[in-house]
């Protein structure tokens, strides 16, 4: 029996604390969670790893948790003795992770004020209160399914006991056309009731859903087979919707590490079945569209939190931890709570020099890190028409850096024809005049100059105006938010006939092998080599902190990819910025930050 009241010493954190602070992303490929998790909090409380005891408890502000889906960041936690986090609020998929990994989550604002680090906490989750210091604050329920994994020891035991009761095959009965075109809906609630053969949803309810594709790359591998030796599974339910793509660790970077998820991988699909293998093919994400895997009005899950990328397609795509995929694995199923929606109207016409990625910049620096936790940003207009498939990819990505549950896009002819499908099976992915969305941002995108992320957060965004002429070391163009064919030929037209500065580090690689060949084919890449540039195998790179380009202390370096997190791309003290592919190719030319519209 679970106990419902307990007691812990309290470690106490801020605000907007990421995936990369809990444990850093260089730490991601080290095989068992049991060496890794003394590397847990080393950037910002390197004691954490040796002193922290079993039953402690954070206290924490908002957002706890934003950045990537890696499980370890909640299993460092669990392996350490956290027993229960409070924070004012958790990103999304550190909230399912946490569950399913035995730690409970708690919601709460106050607390914060009157505690420091080394207090007790009393938490007593009968009276849904935590009290410390002579106060007492109300926290919120614990959803009963969460409960239960948790009393359970976790989401893996809990899918043992499920596997010994003998597991019932969900059914469901897929809607019709016409049932999906029903107006009122917003497009997450479109295609979760879809999925789930349900003809009403609303937001808060719990739907299972049967998602049409599942994504491993090969940083989970390891975990992923280490948790089904566990559970003691000997199948998984339908092998023809899985995808392992090995791009995080390839080529091989670590010594023994990356060695070891790359055979995991195929150890996987050995075992399984598993036919769809991209082995050094280029950026899971890119992949995922790019062979169609991902579609209009499906869903697609994956161990990536920039999974919502296929978003851009009007896909619900969202990113979850190694435990929850080797059950959504087992089973076939996955739940999901109907996120409510932020309908984004983009008007205009985007002006030169200007691209989606300036976009989302922007929507980023204004809405915040949190301004779309377990939301669906929903986007229209006629500037999201306007844009290219590849594009709206860019803009979809990035969607998570504001917390949102997805990003979506309403289909068109662009999308029907990209997927080569007929627009009539996929019409019903539109935006409804009359669905209930929580808020309304418009924007005229004909007024947006260029946008920089500066250090260090994502939302901290400014005009190309304000940052111009800041000293650059390194530029990087790259990564599934922009390493696609189109991002790397307006790049090369910017430096075509022109070298890189002087001392400057200008570092490309293109998304996948057949965004590389194409390059090659039409001169792009020739054009880079001339102008000074290092080209790189299509992988993830220095984008998730792996080689090809890692900075030292006080570098700044300017990437076209989606995150700047401290410590990501070098060390600590690494500055990073992030941009458009047009900015980047100016800037590298200049050795500081640039205005592309004054070479184009």
């Amino acid at each position: 029996m679970m106990e419902k009241k307990f007691s812990g010493k309290i470690w106490k954190f801020g605000n907007d604390i990421d995936t990369d602070t809990i444990i850093p992303g260089k730490r991601g490929t080290i095989p068992t969670i049991e060496e890794m998790k003394k590397y847990a909090f080393e950037l910002l409380k390197p004691e954490f790893g040796s002193t922290v005891q079993a039953g402690d408890i954070l206290v924490a502000g908002s957002n706890f948790g934003c950045g990537s889906s890696r499980e370890q960041a909640a299993t460092v936690l669990s392996y350490n003795g956290v027993r229960c986090i409070i924070a004012r609020s958790f990103a999304r998929i550190f909230f399912r992770n946490a569950f399913n990994s035995g730690i409970i989550l708690l919601q709460c604002d106050g607390i914060q004020e009157v505690c420091e680090g080394g207090d007790i906490v009393t938490v007593d989750l009968e009276n849904q209160t935590v009290s410390v210091n002579g106060r007492s604050f109300k926290v919120g329920a614990i959803p009963q399914n969460l409960f239960n994994i948790v009393a359970s020891g976790g989401l893996i035991e809990d899918t043992k006991k499920r596997l010994a009761q003998g597991l019932e095959k969900l059914q469901i009965k897929p809607l019709t056309l016409e049932q999906c075109r029903k107006p009122g809906y917003t497009l997450v609630e479109k295609i979760l009731k879809k999925n789930a053969g349900k003809e009403h949803v609303e937001p808060g309810d719990i739907v299972i859903t049967k998602p049409d594709s599942f994504m491993i790359h090969d940083i989970y591998t390891s975990y992923l087979v280490d948790t089904f030796n566990k559970i003691g599974n000997k199948e998984i339910d339908d092998p023809s919707k899985v995808e392992i793509v090995w791009d995080h660790c390839m080529p091989t970077a670590v010594a023994k590490n990356d060695y070891d998820h790359y055979n995991k991988g195929l150890e996987l699909a050995s075992r399984f079945g598993i036919t769809r293998l991209h082995i050094g093919q280029g950026i899971c994400h890119s992949l995922m569209h790019e062979e169609r895997y991902a579609r209009p009005g499906e869903i697609a899950t994956a161990t990536d939190s920039h999974t919502t990328t296929y978003g851009g397609a009007g896909c619900f795509c969202s990113g979850i931890g190694t435990a929850e995929m080797a059950a959504a694995l087992i089973t076939g199923e996955l739940w999901f709570k109907v996120p409510g929606a932020i309908k984004i109207v983009l008007n205009g016409h985007l002006p030169k020099g200007v691209l989606s990625k300036d976009v989302i910049l922007k929507i980023l620096g204004d809405i915040k890190a949190d301004g779309g936790q377990y939301k669906s940003l929903e986007f229209t207009g006629p500037a999201a028409h306007e844009m290219s498939m590849m594009a709206r990819f860019t803009v979809a990505n990035m969607a998570l850096e504001a917390g949102a549950k997805c990003g979506l896009f309403e289909v068109d002819e662009k999308t029907a024809a990209y997927y080569d499908i007929p627009l009539e099976q996929i019409d019903w992915v539109k935006v409804d005049e009359d669905a209930k969305y929580e808020k309304v941002l418009t924007y005229d995108v004909s007024r947006l100059e260029p946008q920089l992320s500066c250090p260090q957060g994502v939302d901290n965004v400014h005009p190309l105006s304000e940052v111009l002429g800041t000293k650059m070391d390194e530029v990087y163009l790259g990564s599934c938010t922009n390493g696609n064919l189109e991002d790397l030929a307006i790049a090369a037209k910017i430096l075509q006939g022109r070298h890189v500065a002087p001392g400057l580090r200008f570092i490309v690689v293109p998304a996948t092998n057949k965004v590389f060949k194409e390059a090659i084919r039409l001169g792009y890449i020739q054009t880079f080599i001339k102008a000074g540039a290092v080209i790189s195998h299509p992988c993830c790179g220095l984008c998730c902190g792996m080689p090809y380009g890692l900075m030292t202390d006080d570098e700044r370096i300017l990437s076209t990819a989606n995150r700047n997190f401290i410590g990501r791309q070098g060390t600590k003290k690494t500055l990073s910025y992030l941009c458009s592919p047009v900015v980047a190719a100016a800037t590298a030319l200049a050795g500081v930050v640039a205005d592309p519209r004054k070479l184009q």
